[in-house]
This record gives structure tokens, C-alpha cells and sequence, in this order.
């Protein structure tokens, strides 16, 4: 027999006793198991009472079968735990039956006892400090409890936390996991006239849990519904290319936000350019949001057509912040969109607002190859930017793609390597150039930070210790950090003290300690010397002492090097330009104890 059967039998039983138990007889999946159970109940007696009582369950009768079912499901738990191999028995279940124990889910015969659920159970339902971690240790531990019948419904209460966080985390968990199981339960509770955020939680969780629904159903809530779950349930019955005629016909009734939503799905569809430039051209300022999830060729001339417009109105009327600000908005949107006219937008409605430009700019040049139009764009728009950081930035980056790797070194390295000569020759204007180029390729390294196999692809590997060695600081570390490469020569020392010249600069983190570490850094005598900085500055808090404490106690240091350290921030710390968060006394007292014996283990800051 296959266990299947037996699994299938428990977890239909398991969604009844969750939605109702007069639904077991509308169970098609109940009586599917019922059927095969039938080819079976003459090899044990245990069967046989398996499948009498599952027949006792379809007969129409009076009053609730509640009583029935958890004995039929005490019984089915009975015979999956002690039949399984890895419950330990030694018992078979007849005939074919014991092939097939590893088929058996652990789930079902490894439960968690009630006193083991106790710190999920309380920060499913209670408020306090701490629940994240509780959350987050429970679903690190990969333990099944998601399925576990005890805390469904406490899994669907925390949807509606008051503490938005805690409520995503519960949602996010959901959704990976992807439970089944919880589906009979978040349809039961769903109620789309209520306008409560928690319902749009509740939709979205079934859609992703069932794969989509029907279009009925999405049409339903639409109907039903308001608000944020209203155009939830819009964009995704805009998901389903095969329901693009019954988004169309929203178009027609919908109006304001919810009109605002359908023209969104809308959007996605090339076949639907006429329906959403009607929209877009009569109301931009409205429809500007929805349009911008779009990556069509058209929808990006619709925005450079009004960029065009609003460009033409400053031209007129003055730089005026009513129509800048909405410059700004237009090239936001814009962003991951391409077409000539908008090309054509980087040297006029560009001009007004760069840094939003730029930023367009930099997200356009992520996508790899370039087009012929991008390019061109940029060869005349890098002239005419307005810091000589920004030229290089930019020209570095289109180097990546028209040079080979060895080309892109040789033009772009020389102000790296600043010679003896150099130094006495030039002037304050060129060295300041130097900086500012050199500036600029930290900028575009930048860009590596979500995509070091790019760089690690197109740069030369002379570039990293070059770049490693730079004597100033510069405050895009990500990019440099992402491109870490073993195979590169000395990488743990080149890194390593790489990592530890940024600390001169800016407060050390736990973080930035464990990285040393592992690249086998050893000299920690400055790691806080960024640190104290800050502290000079801004005064030294009992959270700085804390923070301070954790993370000198984490480097390992013997006890001599540990005492050398602190003492160092302490005098650093008595140098404050303010009174403001004395807590230096707490640290002297701390170097005191450690000079008089104490274990650094036993100090309380």
C-alpha cells in the first residue's frame, strides 16, 4: 500500500477541521483516499477501521462530525508513526506497505511538543521586544511550522500585527515557503468588503500560494472590494496575459485610483499603446506612476514628450520649480526605459535636473550591451557634464565596453600613478584634477557592487592594487569590496589593509572586524581610530561604550594588546570638543579592572 493514501486521508481531515467539518463530504480529495484506501482493507484490521470510519464520514447525519474526525485523525497519526522507519518500530505494514516508509513525510510522525512551540506561540500573539529574533530563529531552525496545525491560525493573526515589520516578516515567510496548507485557511478568512491592510495581505498570499486564480475570482474582488486591495487585485489579473480582455473592459468602468491601476497593467501590453497614450496624454501628473513600470519603446516617448514640453516651458517662462519638480519625477520613471527621443532628452529637460539624470544615466548603462543610441548619446553628452569626476566616471564605464581590458588601463591609470616628479612639478590645479579623475573611476567601480562579475570581467587585474593602494580615502568601498578575488596577488594583505586604512576615516563596525579577520589581518591597534573621531566630535554615549565593548571584546586580542587598545580610545575620547554623552569614566574603570586582574570576559561596562 502506498502511504500516500494515508498522508493525503490525515491533511484533508487537517483542512476540514480548520474550514468546517460538514465540508469532508465535499472533500473531493478525502474521497479520492477513501476509494484507494477500499483496494487495501482486507490485508489488516487497522485498515479496515481506517476505512469504516472514513465511510461513517460521507453518510448524512445530524449535527457535527467535529468528534469524528479528530478520532479518525488520532488514529491515522497512530498507524504513520508507528509504521515508519524512522519512529523506530519494527512492526511492517503488510504486503508491498514497506518499500514504501521512506515515502511517509517527517513532519508526520516528528511533532513538536506544545512547550517547544512556546516562544513562537507568544511572539505570534503578543507585543514586545524581541519577536523579530524569536521569527527569525524559529524559520532559520527549517522546521515544518508553517504546517504545523497548533499555529496556523496564529500565523494568520500575526498578517495583521500592529508592527508593520513583524507582519512582512510573517508575510515574507509565507510566501517563500509557500505552505499549501495554508491556503483553505486564508480563503476562509478573506473578506474583500473589509478595507483593512491585512485583507490585501490575505489576497496576495493566495494568489502566490494557488499560482494564480481563476478569473472570476479576480473579478469578484475587484467588484467587491476597495482601496489598496481594489487595485491589488487589478495588477494581478493584469499578470495573466489571457485576461487582457477583461482588463480592457475595466478601462471603461474604473475611475480615479482604481482607473489609475488597470492603465498600470495596461501598460505591460504593446497592444494596448492607443488605451494608455489616451490616459497618459489627458491627466500626465496622474498617470505618470503607472506608466513607469512599463519598459515599451512608446511609454518612454510618451515621458520624453512631456519632459519636451515642461523643457520648452522653462525655456519660456523661467527655471520654475512647478515644472523642474515634475522633470525630476518624469526622469525617475524613466529610468530602465530607452528610446531615441528620450536619448534626446540627457542635453534639454537633463539640463535642469542632473542628478536625477545621472542617475538615469547610470541605470541605463547597467544594461550590457550598450545600444548604438546609448552610446552615441553618451560620447556627446560626457563633454558637457559639470564636474570632471563626472566625465571620467561616465567615459570609464563606456570604455568597459569599446576597449579591451588592457586599453582601459592605459588611458584611465595615469593619474594612480602619481610620480616623484610629478609631485614637484605640477600645480594645486593639476593635482586637484588628478584627484577628481581618480575619484571618478571609484565612482563607476561603484557600480560593481551588484554585479562584481562584470568587473571582474572587464578590468584589468592591475586595476586592484592600484585602486587599493589609493593614499586618500573614498567613501565608495562596496564596489572595491565586491571585486574581492583571491586569485589576485597578496589579495588578503591588499584588502586587509585596505579595510583597515577606511577605518581611520569612519566608525568601525562588527562588520568591518569579522572582514579583517578573515583576511588574517593582525595589526588592530588604529581599527577604532575612525571611531574616535566621531566620538570627539559628537560625544562618546553609553550605546557608543556598548557598541565599543562588543566589538573590541570580538577581535581576540591577548590581554596587554586588549588594554593598549582601549587605553588608546580612551585618551582619544578625553579630547572632545563637548561634554555631550560622557561615558569615558565607565571605560576608564573597565581598563582599571582589566590592569587589576579581571578577564576581559568578566568586565561589565
Amino acid at each position: 500500500m502506498n502511504a500516500e493514501i494515508l498522508t493525503s486521508m490525515r491533511e484533508s481531515l487537517f483542512q476540514c477541521t480548520l474550514t468546517g467539518s460538514e465540508r469532508i463530504a465535499e472533500d473531493p480529495r478525502f474521497s479520492r483516499a477513501l476509494a484507494e484506501l477500499g483496494n487495501y482493507r482486507s490485508e489488516a484490521k487497522v485498515l479496515e477501521e481506517l476505512a469504516r470510519r472514513g465511510e461513517q464520514l460521507l453518510l448524512p447525519a445530524e449535527g457535527e462530525k467535529g468528534a469524528q474526525i479528530l478520532d479518525l485523525l488520532a488514529l491515522l497519526d497512530a498507524v504513520l508513526l508507528t509504521q515508519s522507519k524512522a519512529a523506530g518500530s519494527r512492526d511492517e505494514l503488510p504486503g508491498a506497505e514497506a518499500p514504501q516508509k521512506e515515502a511517509i513525510p517527517e513532519l508526520y510522525y516528528r511533532q513538536e511538543s506544545y512547550r517547544s512551540l512556546e516562544s513562537l506561540r507568544l511572539a505570534l500573539t503578543e507585543s514586545g521586544k524581541g519577536r523579530m529574533e524569536v521569527l527569525k530563529a524559529a524559520r532559520d531552525s527549517k522546521r515544518p511550522y508553517l504546517e504545523d496545525l497548533r499555529l496556523r491560525p496564529l500565523f494568520l493573526r500575526a498578517l495583521g500585527d500592529r508592527y508593520a515589520e513583524f507582519a512582512d516578516a510573517v508575510e515574507t515567510w509565507i510566501r517563500e515557503e509557500r505552505p499549501q496548507s495554508m491556503l483553505p485557511l486564508l480563503r476562509h478568512a478573506f473578506v474583500p468588503e473589509q478595507k483593512e491592510r491585512l485583507q490585501c495581505r490575505y489576497f496576495t498570499l493566495i494568489d502566490v500560494l494557488s499560482g494564480g486564480e481563476s478569473e472570476s475570482f479576480y473579478t469578484d474582488v475587484i467588484a467587491r472590494s476597495q482601496g489598496e486591495l481594489k487595485e491589488t487585485a487589478i495588477a494581478a489579473l493584469g499578470a495573466h496575459p489571457e485576461f487582457y480582455g477583461t482588463l480592457l473592459s475595466l478601462e471603461k468602468t474604473e475611475k480615479n485610483k482604481a482607473h489609475v491601476a488597470v492603465i498600470a497593467a495596461l501598460a505591460k501590453y504593446p497592444e494596448a499603446e492607443e488605451v494608455v497614450k489616451q490616459a497618459f496624454l489627458k491627466k500626465p501628473d496622474r498617470y505618470i506612476d503607472a506608466v513607469s513600470y512599463s519598459r515599451l519603446p512608446y511609454v518612454a516617448d510618451l515621458i520624453a514628450g512631456e519632459m519636451e514640453k515642461l523643457y520648452l516651458a522653462c525655456e519660456k517662462n523661467g527655471r520654475d520649480s512647478k515644472y523642474t519638480d515634475k522633470i525630476a519625477t518624469l526622469w525617475i520613471a524613466a529610468i530602465d526605459m530607452e528610446s531615441p527621443a528620450l536619448l534626446a532628452q540627457l542635453q534639454r529637460s537633463g539640463t535642469l535636473d542632473e542628478n536625477n539624470r545621472d542617475y538615469y544615466l547610470l541605470m541605463a548603462m547597467y544594461r550590457v550591451p550598450f545600444s548604438a543610441e546609448l552610446r552615441e548619446s553618451l560620447k556627446a553628452l560626457i563633454p558637457t557634464l559639470s564636474t570632471r569626476n563626472e566625465r571620467n566616471r561616465f567615459s570609464f564605464l563606456l570604455s568597459l565596453e569599446e576597449q579591451t581590458a588592457e586599453e582601459n588601463f592605459k588611458r584611465f591609470s595615469p593619474p594612480f600613478e602619481e610620480r616623484l616628479l610629478d609631485k614637484v612639478l605640477s600645480s594645486p590645479e593639476a593635482a586637484k584634477e588628478r584627484r577628481e579623475d581618480c575619484e571618478g573611476i571609484f565612482e563607476a567601480v561603484q557600480s560593481f557592487t551588484a554585479r562584481p562579475e562584470y568587473g571582474w570581467e572587464h578590468l584589468d587585474p592591475r586595476w586592484y592594487p592600484l585602486l587599493l593602494t589609493y593614499k586618500h580615502y573614498n567613501e565608495n568601498e562596496s564596489g572595491l569590496r565586491a571585486l574581492y578575488r583571491e586569485d589576485i596577488p597578496r589579495a588578503k594583505e591588499l584588502w586587509g589593509a585596505w579595510e583597515y586604512k577606511n577605518l581611520q576615516y569612519r566608525p568601525a563596525t562588527e562588520e568591518d572586524i569579522q572582514r579583517l579577520k578573515a583576511y588574517g589581518w593582525t595589526d588592530f591597534s588604529k581599527v577604532f581610530d575612525g571611531s574616535i573621531k566621531t566620538w570627539q566630535r559628537r560625544g562618546f554615549y553609553n550605546y557608543d561604550l556598548t557598541e565599543l565593548s562588543g566589538q573590541a571584546l570580538s577581535i581576540g586580542l591577548p590581554k596587554d594588546e586588549l588594554i593598549a587598545l582601549l587605553e588608546r580610545v580612551y585618551k582619544g575620547v578625553n579630547m572632545r570638543s563637548n561634554n555631550r554623552g560622557n561615558r569615558t569614566q565607565w571605560l576608564g574603570s573597565a581598563i582599571q579592572a582589566l590592569k587589576d586582574g579581571a578577564e576581559p570576559a568578566e568586565l561589565t561596562w
